[in-house]
């Protein structure tokens, strides 16, 4: 009775069902990649052996390769997503472009990445398009700054609902709309910090910033926790 208790336990199924999706599996990796990264240089810092360095940095590499196998074709997710808002001419249209522009930037982010995973396996020759990681990177800050475009577009016209909605007498429709407005607020809040956090770390990437490592992997660390919080609510059982 007591491990049928554990194993139907609502907490151990929803786990299950998380880790068994790529995206779960994905976003838990990229935690373990920056968390490793922080540590790594904590420990460099503390004077800690060097096996001990080794170890963690084995570690975020081994995290990261699985990573790029993981988000293998994963462009083509990106390529619906920007046909869909193209499509979608109803909607703001600074929001329809922002969103369009950002999932084109990262067709081309990953498709770089996948070529890296390709040269890791040996499959390309490493001669091969020798500047792919530092173009993968400007796709990524691309896909940033339209993803900061959207964030603030969404807060401004949330915050202008907010405004209207406020300026209305109180009655439980409106209290109702209220709510779920400042939940949207909230959520483009929420992936403004994300969004900055990242463009933190691509700067660095691209050498516009000079920050330590420790600093890259706290706020790589910072994302990858909003990224698993994202997956394990969408979870379902």
């Amino acid at each position: 009775m007591v491990l049928d208790t554990v194993v139907y336990h609502p907490t151990l199924l929803k786990l299950i069902k998380y880790l068994d999706a790529t995206a779960g599996r994905e976003k838990s990796l990229r935690l373990i990649q920056y968390l490793v990264r922080f540590l790594s240089f904590q420990v460099k810092q503390a004077g800690y052996p060097l096996a001990l360095f080794q170890l963690l940095k084995n570690l975020q590499n081994q995290a990261a390769f699985i990573r790029k196998a993981l988000r293998f074709l994963k462009p083509l997710n990106h390529l619906q997503d920007a046909a869909k808002a193209f499509d979608n001419k109803l909607s703001d249209s600074i929001l329809r472009h922002s969103i369009v522009l950002k999932n084109i930037a990262y067709i081309g982010y990953l498709s770089l990445d996948s070529l890296a995973w390709f040269k890791i396996l040996g499959l390309v020759s490493t001669k091969t398009f020798s500047k792919a990681p530092k173009y993968a990177n400007w796709f990524w800050f691309a896909g940033l700054l339209a993803g900061l475009v959207n964030d603030l577009r969404k807060i401004t016209i949330t915050n202008s609902q907010i405004s209207s909605i406020s300026n209305v007498e109180g009655n439980e429709k409106s209290q109702d709309k209220m709510k779920a407005v400042q939940v949207e607020n909230y959520k483009a809040t929420r992936k403004l910090v994300w969004d900055s956090l990242d463009f933190f770390v691509v700067l660095n990437n691209l050498g516009f910033l000079r920050n330590s490592e420790g600093a890259i992997g706290l706020a790589g660390t910072i994302t990858s926790v909003l990224g698993v919080q994202d997956v394990w609510g969408a979870t379902k059982i």
